[in-house]
């Protein structure tokens, strides 16, 4: 990752939602919807991204077979980590609350969906101007993997802390934020180019 996607990624991923908590009362659900929704669209926008590669069908398959397992796994993992964490949380409200949540009189579930389909297309475009297709293409899609192996490793991980020691709301987004802070910079090592799955 580029010096100047690093910087993108930590006021993106990091800077904006920390702004959401001290200024907009934004909490761990709430941020952690902007994430899960990114998934989402990375793993929707996945059929057209392997278009970029030089994998065969039965390769494609598998490799979309894996990413969405893991985004399911991700998935659960995160809701049941945060029903244990706060027991009272109600996550149809929570997402109601998200969908409808207004900045200056504008609903942000009617702006923000269409903003992450433009997100995806436009990094797609950008992958093409770059000449990142490919192994290189299939290098950001292993990466990609690689990250979905951590989230599910750290949130395993405070799951398990929190059945002996009780965890906070506040310290957990902390964590979190200061978790991929450090993926950010975390120097992947792709093995190789020919890593089909």
């Amino acid at each position: 990752m580029k010096q100047a996607e690093k910087i993108n990624a930590l006021l993106g991923d990091v800077a904006f939602p920390l702004m959401g908590y001290f200024f907009w009362n934004w909490n761990f659900y709430f941020i952690l919807l902007y994430f899960i929704l990114d998934q989402v669209a990375r793993t929707i926008f996945l059929p057209w991204r392997l278009k970029l590669t030089e994998l065969n069908q039965s390769e494609k398959i598998k490799i979309i077979v894996k990413s969405s397992i893991l985004l399911f796994s991700e998935l659960f993992l995160i809701h049941f980590f945060l029903k244990v964490l706060i027991p009272d949380i109600h996550f149809q409200k929570e997402i109601s609350n998200f969908i409808h949540y207004s900045d200056m009189g504008i609903e942000q579930g009617y702006i923000l969906l269409p903003l992450l389909i433009l997100g995806e297309w436009l990094r797609m475009k950008q992958d093409l101007k770059t000449g990142l297709v490919g192994s290189k293409q299939l290098n950001t899609l292993v990466k990609n993997r690689h990250l979905s192996f951590f989230r599910i490793s750290f949130f395993s991980f405070f799951l398990g802390l929190q059945f002996f020691t009780p965890l906070k709301e506040t310290m957990m987004i902390f964590v979190f934020f200061l978790f991929i802070s450090v993926l950010v910079f975390y120097p992947f090592k792709i093995r190789s180019s020919n890593s089909k799955t």
